[in-house]
């Protein structure tokens, strides 16, 4: 069987996260062909040793408008052209609804005639057209019904539609034929895997790990973009999301909270069935001891979503109680992040903590710096199913996490296997930080906790397995049920007496 695995920006072209288990899953899966097909921004080499069932690689540079080229001449380019003209308007009549019109029936048609795959490339054609009248139009209606709304004017409206258009244009991406594909999110990702099903018929499943239209938000609200263009992306956004969860066979949510905005959003609920990530636990050997110094770890890219900011402010309220701790920051910094970063280091000074907080850079593996720290910590402000908290768990290392995504799944809430604290909230992570590394027995006996539950609900054999399962049940039109999980995948006694 071809398995497509369509990603924005992960995997092969970055490492962790989203690309972890991506990788995870063509290597787990070696009797299927996969076919990865990637957008890309300016990443475009492969940092992956390709396994040998990696069947193809295809990345998309969403963000490069082509050279115009497209002829004016011509009857079938012309009819094409109005085609796309008409296209647009629906799109933007149902992201910017007037009236009870009905949204999805609306939309659903005019990317089905965007996604054609004859005549001139899409993303020629968007250029040629570009969908900013189709915008302002849609807008003026929009605004009848909605006073407060401000005018939107033509150059705001033009930036605007850049970006949509841009989206767009995945549509007609061309990458091998498949037999089922899986979108690794909702957004950009999924138009590829729509484009595939409204074409030649290619049933799609939907995995989303952080819930990309969220994400969407606070990327958005983090612009300072004038608040006309942010409310028009996201309207645009939440009516891509949206369709594509009614278009979906099966949706696979890394966790039940990501399985709730999906209903939300108008996902099928019979359709929606949770398959949580999974980790190698020969890859992740139970710790024998830790550091003698009170040491916190986090490991991940330094990103505003994962909130440093906030964790910095958190460990000067650690550091007033646990004066000799310190932080140490596993991780790169992507491309596009260096003022992030730099504003992480400016809050670092400000708190007098340039000699307690390390950046250590970039590293192969989660191990280093879950091995280096007393307590893992994270502060994001979304996530899935985070990679990092089950490879501490799986460890044995007790993790001090904020409340998003599905991290209060996996810890189990009760504080017996990982503590839990509201999201941006620095005292409520910095007194937690230190409540641990104050209290020994209680690390060592949440470490020892969290490796038990991991062992019984996060080993990559039943998350492999259940993908296995679930692809092969599309692609073969037969239901498909997440089967109960095994007993827990024990180590091998020699490497248990290593650990």
């Amino acid at each position: 069987m071809d398995i497509a695995l369509l990603n924005e920006g992960t995997y092969p072209v970055v490492r962790g996260g989203v690309s972890t288990w991506a990788d995870q899953l063509v290597r787990n899966i070696p009797e299927h062909r996969w076919h990865v097909v990637t957008l890309v921004g300016r990443e475009r080499a492969s940092v992956w040793e390709p396994p040998a069932n990696l069947a193809s690689t295809t990345l998309v540079p969403m963000w490069d408008p082509p050279a115009l080229t497209l002829g004016w001449w011509g009857r079938r380019t012309r009819q094409r052209r109005a085609d796309v003209r008409e296209a647009l308007r629906q799109v933007w009549r149902a992201a910017l609804p007037y009236g009870p019109e009905q949204n999805m029936e609306r939309l659903r048609p005019a990317l089905q005639e965007l996604a054609r795959s004859d005549g001139p490339p899409l993303a020629q054609l968007l250029l040629a057209e570009g969908s900013t009248p189709a915008l302002l139009e849609a807008w003026a209606r929009h605004r009848r019904e909605r006073p407060y709304l401000p005018p939107l004017p033509a150059a705001l409206a033009a930036k605007t539609s850049a970006f949509a258009d841009r989206m767009l244009a995945v549509l007609g991406a061309r990458w091998p034929k498949a037999d089922v594909s899986l979108a690794s999110s909702n957004g950009p990702a999924a138009l590829l895997s729509m484009a595939r099903l409204w074409q030649d018929g290619t049933p799609m499943v939907l995995a989303e790990h952080g819930v990309h239209l969220r994400e969407r938000y606070l990327a958005l609200a983090a612009t300072g973009w004038a608040w006309s263009m942010r409310y028009t992306l996201m309207a645009f956004s939440r009516a891509v999301c949206r369709l594509a969860y009614r278009e979906a066979s099966l949706v696979t949510p890394v966790s039940d909270f990501n399985g709730r905005w999906a209903a939300r959003l108008g996902a099928d609920p019979t359709r929606i069935h949770t398959i949580p990530n999974g980790v190698e636990p020969a890859s992740f050997p139970l710790l024998p001891d830790e550091p003698a110094e009170p040491v916190v770890s986090f490991v991940g890219r330094i990103d505003p979503l994962k909130d440093l900011v906030t964790l910095v402010e958190a460990f000067a309220v650690t550091r007033g109680r646990v004066p000799a701790a310190k932080l140490r920051l596993f991780g790169p910094t992507p491309v596009g992040n260096e003022a992030y970063r730099a504003r992480v280091e400016a809050r670092i000074a400000e708190l007098s903590l340039i000699d307690a907080v390390v950046f250590e850079g970039p590293t192969p593996s989660a191990n280093p710096a879950i091995e280096a720290g007393q307590v893992v910590v994270l502060s994001s402000i979304s996530e899935g199913l985070p990679f990092t908290v089950l490879e501490a768990m799986m460890s044995g290392r007790p993790t001090v996490n904020t409340d998003v995504g599905g991290v209060g799944e996996c810890t189990d809430r009760d504080g017996s296997c990982g503590v839990v604290v509201p999201p941006r909230d620095p005292a409520a992570l910095g007194n937690a930080l230190a409540d641990l590394l104050l209290d020994a027995p209680r690390r060592h006996a949440m470490g020892a906790a969290a490796h038990e539950r991991a062992l019984a609900n996060f080993t990559l054999q039943v998350c492999a397995g259940s993908y296995r399962e679930a692809l092969e049940s599309v692609a073969a039109g037969r239901p498909f049920r997440v089967r109960p999980q095994p007993d827990p995948v024990r180590p091998a006694p020699a490497l248990a007496e290593a650990s």
